[in-house]
């Protein structure tokens, strides 16, 4: 059920209880019915065991209506004989009712009837009905229940597809618009809904959330900028000062060379967090590039082992694209033992670019967090190989900028293998 949607399970569980109710239902509407008919069947014998009380020569019998559903007996008191032109009765109750035991002999059981008599005190009156006749009733009535309950199952069904449609349809469109948004580049929020229902708290509440990882990206890039900038000025100045102090003569070369070491090293760090931060700008494109020929130039004279599968054409600038290659073969460089290898191939169907290493791997749980400025996996692994954790940062975010994907896995080789699909 994890990977259906929200319409299908409304319909799935409404249909497991239509189903359900569907051998329930019919057998409680047709108990109900019988038991209603009968009460109807008793009330109506109430009222013509009145009117026969009061004037059972005036009442014709044969013209009341419903009578088909009763029995009636009118007996002269004084000679205890039947007066058939006040009576009415099924062929087969004539010789079965015992005036003076008051009772039926052979339908005993199935008959039920009440005694009177009139208001002149010279008829006996026995008016009755069969248990049966409701129940046959009801009988008759079987497939209309059945075929009731099948046409409103499906109004009910049509009911819940037809409001699941107008209620998720908000929901339909955020989600396709959602997958279009890039909230680290630009501010963008949902169409808000004119409801205050749960979709409509759901919706505000995600452009809530839109609006301060927005203002979140915007600070975290403007930190970045200005601390880069800021640095900058002052390391210059102890370059210029360390090429002074060289000048003199009078100072341990050793220290510096440590000192510039140092600064290089900060240097290359604020390069970095630079083109972390510019490469999450949207920028131009150079056109169509083919990827096979940058790899071909960027592994150049190296022993990286590049297996020429598949020719792909990119849209992009070619100093960026050349820096993903960078990084990721640098990276490729730093954790393998002897080899790495780069391929071009299809990728569950889209053209894909492959750099594998035979190195220590990647725990698979850090699979995700690698792409995360400044971080490393423990320094057991990262001892001898030094980096700052930017990197692969700045790939992640050169992929996410041109709509490609890029994903960590373990390669056949024993390391670690990055897969960009385009």
């Amino acid at each position: 059920m994890k990977n259906i949607g929200i319409r299908t399970k409304i319909i799935i569980i409404t249909l497991i209880i239509l189903g359900g109710g569907f051998f329930i239902a019919p057998e409680i509407l047709e108990e109900v019915a019988e038991t209603r008919y009968r009460g109807t069947m008793e009330d109506g014998r109430e009222k013509l065991v009145k009117q026969l009380e009061k004037n059972y020569e005036k009442i014709n019998l044969r013209n009341t209506p419903r009578i088909g559903d009763y029995f009636v007996f009118v007996y002269d008191k004084e000679s205890g004989k039947l007066i058939r032109e006040y009576s009415f009765f099924p062929p087969r109750l004539i010789d079965d009712y015992n005036l003076a035991k008051n009772q039926f002999a052979i339908n005993e059981d199935d008959l039920n009837f009440i005694k009177t008599e009139s208001t002149d005190k010279k008829v006996s009156i026995i008016v009755g009905f069969s248990e049966s006749t409701s129940r046959n009733i009801v009988d008759g009535l079987e497939r209309f229940f059945v075929l009731s309950y099948l046409l409103a199952s499906i109004f009910v069904v049509l009911g819940i597809l037809i409001s699941t449609e107008i209620a998720l349809k908000p929901v339909s469109r955020s989600i396709k618009k959602i997958s279009e948004f890039e909230p680290l580049y630009k501010m963008e929020k949902l169409d808000d809904v004119k409801s205050n229902d749960e979709i409509g708290k759901l919706i505000s509440t995600f452009n809530s959330l839109l609006e301060k990882v927005h203002i979140s990206s915007i600070s975290q890039k403007q930190f970045i900028s200005n601390a880069s900038h800021e640095l900058k000025t002052p390391l210059t100045s102890l370059k210029l000062q360390i090429e002074k102090l060289k000048k003199q003569n009078n100072t341990d070369e050793k220290t510096f060379i440590g000192i510039e070491e140092d600064v290089i090293e900060i240097q290359s760090i604020i390069e970095a967090l630079l083109i972390l931060e510019t490469s999450t700008k949207g920028g131009s494109t150079d056109g169509e590039i083919l990827l096979n020929e940058l790899i071909k130039k960027t592994v150049k004279g190296t022993d990286v082992d590049f297996k020429n599968n598949l020719e792909i054409m990119v849209d992009s600038n070619q100093e960026i694209l050349k820096l993903m290659l960078n990084n990721l073969i640098g990276n490729a460089e730093k954790f393998k033992s002897n080899k790495v290898i780069i391929s071009t191939d299809m990728v569950d169907k889209a053209p894909s670019l492959i750099i594998e290493d035979d190195g220590i791997g990647i725990h698979p749980e850090n699979y995700d967090l690698i792409f995360t400025p400044f971080w490393q996996e423990d320094e057991s692994r990262t001892r001898n190989v030094g980096g700052k954790g930017l990197g692969l940062s700045i790939v992640k975010n050169i992929v996410s900028k041109y709509g490609w994907k890029i994903t960590a896995g373990k390669s056949d080789l024993g390391g670690a293998k990055f897969i960009v699909s385009f």
